[in-house]
C-alpha cells in the first residue's frame, strides 16, 4: 500500500485527521510542561470522529448519561477503524484513545483538527465540539506532515463560560475540580454544592449546547452511534443488578469505564433532583451492600433528605 492509498483509508474511515512528527508534539508540550512520555515512533496520526446532538430527558424510571455515550462505546469504534486503516500496513504502529500520558487536545491542534475552545474542547470547523479523537503511533516513509489549516477562534465569546453552573471555566483557564463532567466521574464523596449541580447520569453537555460554534454543523450519525436501546438506563438496574449483570445487561456503552457505582451513586443525585422517593428502600440496601466511603456516606446523605422530602417535619 501507498502513501496515497493509506490517506484514502483515513479519509474513508475518520471524519478528520492529520499526521504530524512525534517529535513536533514532545517539543510544544515540552514548552507547555506537559507529561514527555517515552515514545518510539516518529509519527502521530491524529484521528477525528464526529458524534451528532442528540438530548435525551431522565426521568422517574430511566436516566441518561452524557450524549458521547449513545451508540457504542466509541473506544471500541475508533480502534476498530484505525485497525481497518492499518489492515495489510506492514508497519509497526500502536493505537491509542483516552488511556494514554499523550494530551489529546494539543496534538489535534498540531495536526489542525481543530482549535482550542474556552469550553477546553477541540472544536472543528464541520462538526463543532462534537468529535472522539484517537492516536495511531507509526513510523512513515515520509518527512511529510499533513496539518489542516485552522483560522478560528472562539474570539470574545464567553457564553459557556457564564452558562457554567459550578464556574468551571475562566477566561482564560480552568478549574478542573468544578468541572461536573469531572466530578461526576470522580470517586469520591460528593460534596451539598456538587450534588446539587449534578444534572447527568455521567459527564456533562452544557458548554457544548450553548457553544455558538456548535449551531449549523455537519450532524452525520455513522452506524456505530446510532441508538442500541442501551442509552437509557433503568433505576432499578442500577439498585438491584450486580456489577457483573449490570455490565452484561448495559455491554458496549462507553458510559461502563467507571463502574456501575459511581453511576449509582450520581443516580441518587438527580432522584433528589426529582423528589423522588420510589427507590428509598432499595437506596437502602445498596447502602447495605456498598461499603465504599465515597458512596456509603454520599448515598446516605442523599436519602436522608430524600426520606424528609417524603416525611417533612410538621411546623
Amino acid at each position: 500500500m501507498n502513501f496515497s492509498d493509506f490517506q484514502e483509508r483515513l479519509r474513508f474511515e475518520f471524519s478528520e485527521f492529520g499526521i504530524i512528527k512525534t517529535e513536533r508534539y514532545l517539543k510544544e508540550a515540552s514548552v507547555l510542561n506537559l507529561a514527555f512520555p517515552d515514545i518510539r515512533y516518529k509519527h502521530m496520526i491524529v484521528v477525528a470522529l464526529s458524534y451528532p446532538k442528540r438530548i435525551m430527558k431522565s426521568n422517574k424510571t430511566e436516566l441518561y448519561a452524557s450524549m458521547y455515550t449513545f451508540g457504542r462505546d466509541y473506544h471500541l469504534v475508533l480502534k476498530e477503524k484505525m485497525a481497518k486503516v492499518m489492515l495489510g500496513f506492514d508497519y509497526e504502529h500502536e493505537f491509542a484513545v483516552d488511556n494514554h500520558p499523550f494530551d489529546e487536545r494539543l496534538a489535534a491542534q498540531l495536526a489542525g483538527i481543530g482549535f482550542f475552545g474556552k469550553n477546553q474542547l477541540i472544536i472543528n470547523p464541520s462538526y463543532g465540539s462534537f468529535i472522539f479523537l484517537g492516536f495511531i503511533f507509526i513510523n512513515l516513509d515520509t518527512e511529510n506532515e499533513i496539518i489542516n489549516k485552522i483560522d478560528d477562534s472562539c474570539g470574545d465569546c464567553r457564553i459557556c463560560i457564564d452558562s457554567c453552573p459550578t464556574k468551571a471555566l475562566l477566561n482564560p483557564g480552568y478549574k478542573r475540580e468544578k468541572c461536573i463532567s469531572d466530578f461526576n466521574q470522580t470517586k469520591k464523596i460528593l460534596s451539598e454544592t456538587e450534588i446539587k449541580a449534578n444534572y447527568c447520569l455521567l459527564g456533562c453537555d452544557i458548554c457544548q449546547l450553548v457553544c455558538p460554534k456548535n449551531i449549523g454543523i455537519k450532524s452525520t450519525i455513522h452506524d456505530e452511534f446510532a441508538f442500541s436501546g442501551k442509552e437509557a438506563i433503568k433505576i432499578n438496574d442500577l439498585l438491584t443488578l450486580s456489577e457483573r449483570q449490570f455490565k452484561e445487561k448495559y455491554e458496549n456503552m462507553a458510559y461502563l469505564w467507571k463502574g456501575k457505582t459511581i453511576l449509582m451513586r450520581n443516580a441518587l443525585t438527580l432522584l433528589l433532583r426529582q423528589k423522588n422517593t420510589d427507590y428509598n428502600d432499595l437506596i437502602k440496601q445498596s447502602i447495605d451492600k456498598h461499603q465504599m466511603p465515597w458512596y456509603k456516606n454520599t448515598a446516605e446523605n442523599i436519602l436522608s433528605k430524600l426520606n424528609q422530602s417524603k416525611n417533612p417535619q410538621p411546623e
